[in-house]
């Protein structure tokens, strides 16, 4: 089970803070989190209501996230590097 995919479950329906891999940060207040064995997938909404969705395969493979485009369809947000309860 990925590390960090784990702390979201267990954080939720809490707000969470992410941190990816270039350094930026969301805060995302989370509608769904669920495990499908090993597989992960998860949905939150930031501030200005932008939806976020949250996947992985498993415990070797990257939490990777994704929004939605202002026009339609979704586009890499990044990898998932650190996840933290709002507030911590």
């Amino acid at each position: 089970m990925n590390t960090l995919a784990k702390r979201i479950h267990n954080i939720t329906p809490d707000p969470v803070r992410l941190t990816f891999a270039d350094d930026t940060t969301v805060e995302l207040r989370m509608r769904s989190a669920e495990f499908f064995q090993e597989a992960f997938q998860a949905e939150g909404v930031d501030d200005e209501g932008v939806p976020y969705r949250l996947v992985t395969d498993g415990e070797d493979d990257p939490l990777v996230a994704g929004r939605e485009r202002e026009s339609g369809g979704w586009e890499t947000a990044g990898e998932v590097v650190e996840v933290r309860r709002v507030g911590e």
